[in-house]
């Protein structure tokens, strides 16, 4: 089909596809303007290479200086062709401490790219040329009331939904019983002509429970329902895991991703899940944060608030835990506005992760940080209202480099399919097209979603606050595991200071400050950096 849709349309074809995809497409007679070309003698063929609107799957590549092009669905096979060097580069190095991944088109690697979401590559004649054939806007609002539009995104899930049931393997869901997860298991029991299997993990810890609300939504359409309660995932799993990801990535709810992926295997090939709810329809905590600090009507710039020349002091204001420094951060918060306060909650400031960093890699970056990746998504955000840069910045960034990213390797670490109907483009395209106020009003999240679903839902589900995998890395860098950090950061690591490592551990060990996010990435870091010494 695919390749009958290139004949017919040329490059332009994947502006009519809908779904997730990641391909490539050997044109022997360079076909890609619609019309065949002839050959010129010893010219060699065109290669088209593509990735979904949304970045739900992965693709990688490596444009070597004699032209060749290496491309894979995962990292680690680029790096087998022995031209592809295995170099560092120190901007993705400063990325991952800033955000906990590392954003398109970095990779860990100097000479290797993630091609970015909703682009295609073409290379011909030993040129690449890469072209944007999506953008998500948010200028073009709809003025219909509220009601209309609720029962219109209803329809419209209960379509998507539909269309992601079709398959040939068994096929079930992903039930966390957050409002994301169970509205689409809400929707599956009632266009499927048979009881949904549902998929449901719990820890053996309340604090980070939510089977309760699961069973509610498992009860209320009659699932076959699989639950699972098992202990609070440890730090031993993240060697195994993290050499699917082929380069360090810090997010802590893969653990229980992987363990969720892994008990659903068991049972089925493919799931449905809620990815996508928070950040095309206002979930997500930082977002309400920085928009209760302010009624202004415009935001500040994308830029870093005044710092105190102590950098150590300027760490202990972000993560200290005396009454004193809670209290700063907030004033900061209020005084600085609603941008450097979404920025402080998603990204560590440079004044702080060079704390980290070696002299050797401060002099490698040379004054080049990763800030700007967020800095130019919040700048440039196609956006009506400015309130809707936070969800602009989310969906282009963190939705893919982080969720998508880590659903999708720890689910086919176990050969399992996970489809998010929620990212389908037409319903990201309808929330992008919704005023603010249906998806934020009166710090009510998802406000148009929790229309469109009442009748669907218990009261439960739409009241409960959003939990997710929560993962207590700041309990266990006070144990074993922060003497795990400080072995791993030594000499030989040349691009850490592990004199700070060992300092933020005291600091945390000490309850003086909350390094544990921080700390887990350090850890990651040297986990990874020893797979990859003895791959």
């Amino acid at each position: 089909m695919l390749v009958h849709a290139y004949e017919e349309w040329g490059d332009d074809f994947v502006t009519k596809l809908r779904g997730m995809f990641a391909f490539a497409i050997w044109d022997e007679e360079r076909k890609g303007n619609g019309e065949t070309e002839k050959r010129r003698s010893g010219a060699r063929g065109r290669l088209l290479l593509a990735r979904d609107r949304l970045g739900i799957k992965p693709l990688f590549y490596a444009h070597l200086p004699d032209g060749t092009l290496v491309f894979a669905s995962e990292l680690n096979a680029v790096l087998q062709h022995p031209s592809v060097s295995r170099e560092i580069d120190p901007l993705a190095v400063d990325a991952y401490f800033a955000y906990g991944y590392i954003p398109a088109p970095l990779t860990i690697y100097r000479d290797v790219r993630k091609l970015p979401p909703a682009h295609y590559l073409v290379w011909e004649n030993g040129e690449i040329k890469l072209q944007r054939y999506w953008q998500l806007d948010f200028t073009r609002k709809r003025t219909e009331n509220a009601e209309e539009l609720a029962e219109e995104l209803r329809e419209r899930l209960k379509e998507t939904v539909k269309l992601h049931l079709i398959s040939d393997v068994p096929l079930g869901a992903f039930l966390s019983g957050g409002m994301d997860s169970s509205s689409i298991v809400a929707l599956m029991a009632q266009v499927s002509d048979r009881p949904v299997k549902t998929f449901s993990i719990g820890f053996d810890d309340e604090k980070f429970n939510e089977l309760p609300y699961a069973r509610l939504i498992a009860q209320r359409y009659g699932t076959e329902h699989h639950e699972f309660i098992v202990a609070a995932p440890t730090a031993s799993l993240m060697p195994d895991l993290v050499g699917y990801f082929g380069e360090p990535f810090a997010d802590s709810s893969a653990l229980p991703t992987f363990i969720v992926s892994k008990i659903a295997r068991e049972h089925v090939t493919v799931v449905l899940s809620g990815d996508g709810g928070d950040e095309i329809f206002a979930g997500y905590e930082w977002t309400r944060r920085a928009l209760l600090w302010t009624s202004k009507p415009q935001p500040q710039s994308p830029i870093a608030s005044r710092q105190s020349p102590n950098l150590w002091h300027e760490a202990l204001i972000r993560h200290g835990t005396s009454f004193w420094h809670r209290l700063l951060k907030a004033w900061r918060d209020w005084r600085s506005g609603p941008v450097a306060t979404f920025q402080r909650r998603t990204k560590t400031p440079f004044a702080i992760r060079q704390l980290l960093y070696s002299r050797d890699l401060l002099e490698a970056l040379n004054g080049q940080v990763a800030d700007y990746i967020q800095d130019e998504l919040l700048r440039n955000a196609p956006v009506s209202d400015w309130r809707e840069i936070f969800l602009y910045c989310d969906a282009m960034l963190y939705l893919p480099d982080d969720c998508l990213t880590k659903v999708d390797r720890m689910s086919m670490a176990v050969a399992l399919e996970v489809r998010p109907p929620l990212l389908d483009h037409t319903i990201v395209e309808f929330a992008a097209s919704l005023p603010f106020d249906f998806k934020w009003r009166n710090g009510t999240t998802k406000w148009l979603l929790k229309q469109a679903m009442k009748n669907d839902l218990p009261q439960e589900t739409m009241r409960q606050r959003k939990q997710g995998f929560s993962i207590p890395v700041a309990k266990w860098m006070r144990g074993p595991l922060a003497d795990e950090v400080a072995a791993s950061v030594n000499n030989r690591d040349r691009f850490l200071n592990p004199e700070s490592v060992r300092k933020m551990i005291a600091l945390h060990r000490e309850g003086k400050a909350n390094f544990g996010h921080l700390l887990w990435r350090v850890y990651v870091w040297g986990v990874w950096r020893g797979v990859m010494r003895n791959s």
